[in-house]
């Protein structure tokens, strides 16, 4: 995630003559930086304690340009809620238990993004639109930490289809409750050990 600081950072509307030319990228570019300035107040200071008056002086545009964009502030938070996700891709020959640890190790080099998924999650029990984000991004994450376990699965263990589904199903709790235990325990115990939950998580993700 980028840090917004104000205005310097947003591109201004080409023009030809006196007529502002607005293609559909500008518009989804100029929708981009919004976000990406909203999330770094959102994720500094939370979303219900962000402003929208904050926002739009951090962005440098005004009240109408930001709500062209955006018709509620609860809307601006959804879009801010959906983070990239490629970051969380496996390799074609990664072990699954080594592509859920590389996931963990992405987290614990990015303690903004830990920090906001934290609290994005928290948010996401009282607001049912940023619930619907969250619920669709943990299962992207689970689909592809369970696709990883599945190619595995498939060439090394002798179960059944329906075994296997048996199987994967178990799996895809584990994983999850891993990656979102790694997140909220990091950003809220003080003495939080990252070796020992690797350890923990490597125990009971290679148990077949």
């Amino acid at each position: 995630m980028r840090g917004g600081t104000g205005a310097p950072g947003l591109s201004r509307c080409p023009k030809i003559g006196n007529v502002p030319k607005v293609s559909q990228e500008y518009m989804q570019n100029r929708r981009s930086e919004i976000v990406e300035v909203a999330r770094s107040l959102f994720a500094r200071s939370g979303y219900q304690q962000a402003s929208m008056s904050e926002i739009i002086a951090a962005t440098g545009l005004s009240a109408g340009a930001i709500y062209n964009h955006f018709s509620s502030k609860t809307e601006l938070m959804s879009a801010a809620a959906r983070v990239n996700l490629d970051r969380f891709t496996a390799s074609s020959d990664e072990l699954p238990w080594d592509f859920v640890e590389h996931c963990l190790r992405e987290l614990q080099t990015d303690h903004q993004l830990t920090r906001f998924f934290a609290i994005t999650w928290g948010e996401a029990a009282t607001v049912p639109e940023i619930a619907a984000v969250v619920d669709e991004q943990l299962g992207q994450l689970r689909d592809r930490m369970i696709a990883v376990y599945r190619r595995w699965a498939e060439a090394e263990l002798d179960l059944t289809g329906s075994e296997l589904e048996t199987w994967l199903d178990m799996l895809a709790a584990a994983v999850l409750s891993v990656f979102t235990g790694f997140v909220m325990q990091s950003t809220a115990l003080a003495n939080f050990d990252a070796d020992r939950y690797f350890e923990f998580a490597r125990t009971i993700l290679r148990q077949g």
